[in-house]
């Protein structure tokens, strides 16, 4: 309820506590102090006026009610300018000024980027792997568990300097390991210092053989033609060295 409402109250409630001789100045104030309070907890109990609600619909409020209020409203958008002959001869100067001196305030059309990425075509190998993933896996660990040796024994090496009262000998750790390809017996084999080795070897290793010799039977057709060329040819070149 309004602060209007509550004068008016009291104003009516005058003359009752004026008919009231028996009491004294001070409890005639408290009488009117508890008559205002009970006065605002009506008012506080009752239900609100729409203006006092904050935002309300129409369907919140009494129909054409808000043509009896002054409201304020908040306007984001510029009030448009009052087109006066002022204004309008303005900018027809403005305009054949620009004119005259070719400057146009046009909006250039931004250049236009690339919003994607163009794909780049991946070429498909079509051939088959011709080693499993097995392999590949396996030398991967066996790299990894290497190099988990290793770095434990470096570890392990620091942690007994530093624990250790007696001085510990570094372990012995496979930098790099040369294995070689060669036979155990050829490696103890024993020969006199004055044979070469043209005279140890083979004859199968000193003079290859033209291959294993076969019977006419066993010839293919292509074998047959080839021995019957080589044949031709060699007669040829008996009759040239004859002269005939």
């Amino acid at each position: 309820m309004e602060v209007d409402d509550i004068e008016k109250d009291d104003v009516n409630d005058g003359p009752a506590l004026e008919d009231e001789q028996g009491l004294s100045t001070h409890e005639k104030g408290l009488l009117k102090m508890r008559n205002q309070i009970d006065l605002m907890e009506k008012a506080s109990l009752e239900p609100s006026k729409w203006i006092m609600q904050g935002e309300v619909d129409a369907s919140r409020r009494p129909k054409n009610s808000a043509l009896e209020v002054d409201l304020d409203f908040e306007h984001n958008v510029r009030p448009a300018p009052v087109i006066t002959e002022e204004v309008t001869a303005s900018l027809e100067e403005m305009i054949k000024k620009r004119i005259a001196e070719g400057h146009f305030d046009d909006v250039e059309k931004p250049s236009t980027l690339p919003y994607k990425v163009p794909k780049q075509q991946k070429e498909m190998d079509e051939f088959k792997e011709k080693t499993g993933i097995a392999p590949a896996t396996l030398a991967i660990s066996d790299e990894l568990k290497n190099e988990a040796n290793d770095l434990f024994k470096r570890i392990c090496l620091k942690l007994d300097a530093l624990s250790h009262f007696h001085f510990a000998p570094k372990p012995v750790i496979e930098d790099m390991s040369i294995q070689v390809n060669i036979p155990a017996l050829a490696m103890e084999e024993v020969a006199p210092v004055a044979v070469s080795d043209a005279a140890m070897l083979a004859p199968e290793e000193v003079f290859e053989g033209k291959g294993d010799i076969k019977e006419d039977v066993e010839l293919t057709q292509a074998e047959r033609k080839r021995r019957r060329a080589n044949k031709k040819r060699r007669y040829a070149d008996s009759l040239i060295l004859l002269g005939m």
